[in-house]
């Protein structure tokens, strides 16, 4: 998949994904075979995801690091991450971890696809 095949995926699957009430998203190729997505999505219900992917795409693409952030006004839902974050240093996932409001669990990288699957899912509850 090359940057270009990427960021069209990920327009495709915000125009798909219900409850999106506006969206912003920000590309930045980064030579020779990278690039920085970023984005702020917008929720019916006032919440927000700001995510940041830089992926590589030598030979398959490939997230190197990400940022997944799901709050609403300053009040953090959860977020998923794989900064290198010392709080998470024992977690089994590390340095992949996820916040939510009581701390930090261990978690795998999820997909942008996954992400919006999990917040969609809050909001059919709603």
């Amino acid at each position: 998949m090359s940057l270009k095949e990427h960021l069209t995926a990920v327009q495709t699957l915000l125009s798909e994904t219900p409850f999106i009430t506006a969206s912003s998203l920000l590309y930045d190729e980064r030579p020779p075979a990278g690039g920085l997505t970023k984005g702020t999505i917008l929720f019916m219900d006032g919440s927000q995801l700001d995510f940041k992917e830089f992926v590589a795409v030598h030979p398959t693409l490939l997230v190197v690091k990400y940022a997944y952030n799901y709050r609403r006004e300053d009040r953090l839902i959860f977020r998923y991450d794989n900064a290198n974050d010392p709080a998470a240093k024992n977690v089994s996932t590390f340095p992949s971890h996820k916040h939510i409001p009581s701390g930090i669990i261990s978690a795998e990288r999820p997909s942008l696809e996954e992400v919006l699957r999990e917040i969609v899912s809050k909001m059919n509850i709603l």
